[in-house]
């Protein structure tokens, strides 16, 4: 504590934010667009293919949540 009742704080030698990818809504909701048009392809490509039950579970499953998140975005976006 300095005289005047003052703690110094200790500032680091670099950015807490360095490492941090901080993105927008609309950032994150494009990237999300594109994810999920990469996995309903790759679910088509099973399907037509292999018709593995676990992949396309696996899959299934991944696209249903991108979207549920994709849906909570478009609620922001829309002030919802």
């Amino acid at each position: 504590m300095t005289g005047d009742g003052v703690e110094r704080i200790e500032q680091l030698p670099q950015s807490d934010w360095t490492d941090q990818d901080l993105l927008t809504k609309d950032e994150a909701r494009e990237r999300l667009v594109e994810e999920i048009a990469r996995t309903r392809a790759r679910l088509d490509k099973v399907v037509a293919g292999s018709g593995d039950p676990a992949e396309i579970a696996l899959l299934e499953r991944r696209l249903h949540a991108m979207e549920s998140i994709h849906n909570e975005y478009n609620d922001y976006l829309d002030g919802k």
